[in-house]
């Protein structure tokens, strides 16, 4: 088994800075999107013009292990989270910005041939929400 680090690679792939924002004032509300944009990927973007702290984790739902914690004060951030070679099971992407919260549930299907699944992402019935939010 690969140690947490080993994961922490894997799963941030692609973690990319965007573009600098200029000074923004602090009652701008973050904009979050989540996508999966193939069978092993999950795309956050999040525009956070007040710079406010924001904090990605992946929590493995099977053993409490947290595989990423990532911090930042970015006002424009996207990170591609991998799932390839992630063991099989259950895992929570959680997003926090500012006072915001975001949960993402992913189920990884198998190890050899990595699909993942993301309930928040399917098509919502009317009235529901595709992520959770508290305040």
């Amino acid at each position: 088994m690969r140690s947490a680090s080993s994961f922490r690679a894997l799963l941030l792939g692609g973690l990319v800075a965007l573009g600098c924002a200029g000074s923004a004032s602090a009652q701008e509300v973050p904009s979050v999107k989540a996508q999966q944009p193939n069978a092993q990927s999950l795309w956050m973007t999040v525009d956070n013009p007040a710079q406010q702290r924001m904090q990605l984790k992946v929590v493995s739902l099977d053993n409490n292990n947290c595989l990423v914690n990532e911090v930042n004060y970015q006002p424009s951030y996207g990170s591609k989270l991998s799932f390839q070679n992630v063991p099989a099971g259950r895992y929570a992407v959680l997003l926090r910005v500012g006072r915001e919260k975001y949960r993402y549930n992913v189920q990884v299907q198998s190890q050899t041939q990595t699909t993942i699944s993301v309930p928040e992402l399917a098509q919502p019935k009317a009235g529901e929400a595709v992520a959770n939010v508290r305040h």
